[in-house]
Parts: C-alpha cells; sequence; structure tokens
C-alpha cells in the first residue's frame, strides 16, 4: 500500500476559496441525504498539559469512501514557540479501506470554516447584505472574510479583537488584499475600539475568538442582521447572549445531534429556558432547501458554525484527489500486503 503525505503548502496549491465554499455545500447536501454518515466526535481532555483532543470520523455510503481528522488544542505551547493547535486529516478508499493520502488539516479547517460561514450567510442573509462586522481577528476570521467577499458585495468592514496589534495587522492585509482586483474585499476596512455599534451597523456580524463570555449581545443587533459565531465550542462558553439566540427567528447549527449539547451558545439558553430545543435546526436541512434560512427582511438569523466530519471529509478528498492529479506530496510506502496474507 502507497500513502500520500501531503504538506501545508500542497493543500493550499489545491484548494482556493470559490472550491472550498462549493465543497461544503456539497457536504451538508450528503447530510441532508443521508450519504455522510458521521460518528459522534470523541473529546480527550487533558490536565498536564491543559489540552483538548477532538476526533472527528465520517464515512459515505455506497462506498464512496471515510476519513477522519484529528485537531488539538495545547494551551501551553506558546510558550516553547509551538503553535496551540494542530490537525491531521486522513482519507481512506471506500471500496478497499487502504489509506490514500494524509495531510496537513489546520489549512483545510481555517478555509473549511470560513467558507461554511459565507455559505451559512448566503443561505440566511438578506441577498442585499453589504456591511460586515467581524469580532476576532485571527485565522478563522481572515477565512470568513475572503468567504463572505466571495459571496457578497461588501462595502464596508468592521473588525474589533481584543489585542490591536493583531487587529492593526488585520486590517493591513484587508486593505492591501482590496488593491486586488477581483478579491471583493473593499477598501472600507478598518479597526473599531467598541464593537456594540459596529455591531449595530452590521448587516453580517460574525465572531471568531476564544472568549468564554458572550461579544455580541442580543440589544445591540438591528433588524434584518445575520449573526454567526465560529469560535468558542465547550458547553460552558458562548460568543453570543440569551437575547440575541431569543431574537432570532431561524437558529441553525452544522448538526444537532452531534453540536447542539456541546456549545454553550446553544446550551445556555435551552437550561435557561429562553428557547426550546425544537427551534434549533440543522444547517443541512437549510442547504437542502426544506426549511428557509429566513423568511422576511426583518428576520434576525443565527448560525453556529462547530464544524461537522462531513465538511472535513468532503474537503479533504478533493485536495487527495486533485494532488495525486498534479503529483503533488510524497508518496511513502507502507507494506502491509504480507501480513493481510498471512492472515495477521
Amino acid at each position: 500500500m502507497k500513502l500520500r503525505v501531503l504538506s501545508e503548502k500542497d493543500c493550499r496549491a489545491v484548494l482556493d476559496m470559490a472550491q472550498a465554499i462549493e465543497l461544503q455545500r456539497q457536504a451538508f447536501q450528503h447530510l441532508a441525504d443521508q450519504r455522510a454518515i458521521g460518528g459522534l466526535r470523541s473529546v480527550a481532555q487533558g490536565d498536564d498539559p491543559p489540552s483538548v483532543t477532538i476526533f472527528n470520523p465520517c464515512f459515505l455510503t455506497g462506498g464512496a469512501g471515510f476519513g477522519i481528522k484529528v485537531v488539538s488544542d495545547f494551551e501551553r505551547n506558546a510558550l516553547a514557540g509551538l503553535t496551540r493547535l494542530s490537525a491531521l486529516v486522513a482519507v481512506f478508499d471506500g471500496r478497499t479501506g487502504h489509506p490514500e493520502a494524509v495531510m496537513e488539516g489546520g489549512y483545510l479547517t481555517d478555509v473549511r470554516t470560513g467558507a461554511g460561514v459565507a455559505l451559512a450567510a448566503s443561505l440566511m442573509a438578506r441577498t442585499n447584505s453589504h456591511s460586515l462586522t467581524l469580532i476576532g481577528a485571527g485565522r478563522i476570521s481572515w477565512n470568513v472574510l475572503l468567504a463572505v467577499a466571495q459571496m457578497f458585495k461588501l462595502q464596508r468592514v468592521q473588525v474589533h479583537t481584543r489585542t490591536r496589534a493583531r487587529g492593526e495587522r488585520f486590517v493591513a492585509m484587508a486593505q492591501a488584499l482590496a488593491r486586488i482586483e477581483g478579491s471583493g474585499v473593499p477598501g472600507d476596512t478598518t479597526l473599531v475600539d467598541d464593537p456594540a455599534p459596529a455591531i449595530g451597523q452590521a448587516d453580517l456580524v460574525i465572531a471568531a475568538t476564544t472568549s468564554s463570555t458572550p461579544v455580541i449581545h442580543g440589544d445591540w443587533l438591528r433588524p434584518g442582521t445575520f449573526v454567526a459565531t465560529a469560535g468558542s465550542y465547550s458547553a460552558n462558553a458562548r460568543e453570543v447572549d440569551s437575547a440575541a439566540v431569543k431574537r432570532a427567528s431561524v437558529r441553525a447549527v452544522d448538526s444537532v445531534r452531534d453540536s447542539l449539547d456541546r456549545v454553550g451558545d446553544y446550551v445556555i439558553p435551552l437550561t435557561e429556558g429562553v428557547i426550546e430545543r425544537s427551534s434549533v435546526v440543522d444547517f443541512a436541512s437549510i442547504v437542502a432547501g426544506r426549511t428557509p434560512g429566513r423568511e422576511t427582511p426583518e428576520d434576525i438569523t443565527y448560525f453556529k458554525s462547530c464544524g461537522v466530519a462531513a465538511q472535513d471529509l468532503i474537503t479533504g478528498q478533493h485536495i487527495a484527489r486533485e494532488c495525486a492529479r498534479r503529483g503533488l506530496g510524497t508518496l511513502i510506502e507502507l507494506g502491509g500486503e504480507s501480513s493481510t496474507e498471512q492472515g495477521f
């Protein structure tokens, strides 16, 4: 057996944002049609050092393949000059069970998250939306900006972040990108100190932070706003308050089964009795056209992005196919045939 090992550089060479958005549409359509079956994610919580590792498997029916992503967050890595987050994605042949490729999963995760949020915005926001407020200025926010700029004619972007230096770098990068024809990123991209007015002025409000307390409040939102959060992912942390969730006419999450009991954005208002569990819908049903993303221009809509394994698998399969076609990556001979033939 031969295994293709793909670096971040290889993944970047074969996946752009327009492709990523279409791949997310395919992933959620697979879920809606029950062609993608995701096992419940497993979470390993570490105490020394403080860490969390998530194992997220998925397989496609009809022998179309299967895979798994392993993503880790080790809080003390920064002290050693290492990144906190790391991820690995492995994809397998659905007919033989043989491993096909293993790839760096950080870039894949960043891009598919931004693309998934933009897809949700395209289905749940007003079509004439032109102003975006971003809370957070990290890798996910950058990919959200790139993706949303593909789906809407943005005229203004406002950015708020706790770390001003990071926010200034983000805005400088965005303004440089705005000078490139076709990027869709507007030149009017600014850093703001007070998030409340920026949120109140925006058509699209998207947070991607590690905050454990709300950074978006319901009384800041004007009618017609689309809200999405793609950062905090534990049951006792949230990026929106209960008032914001209560005001939403449409409440969606990428998987009710896999995510609703695990993310504070919904767990806390459910525990408080502010909303009912039945009022939260699977985003796949919106993608499939079975549930409306919004019904009136005045609706506030809310999407929580946790990430589902089908997104990783569909995106990983695309990367593996394209890298194989172009001869990218490193092929490694794994062996294994002799032990299999001997029944070991």
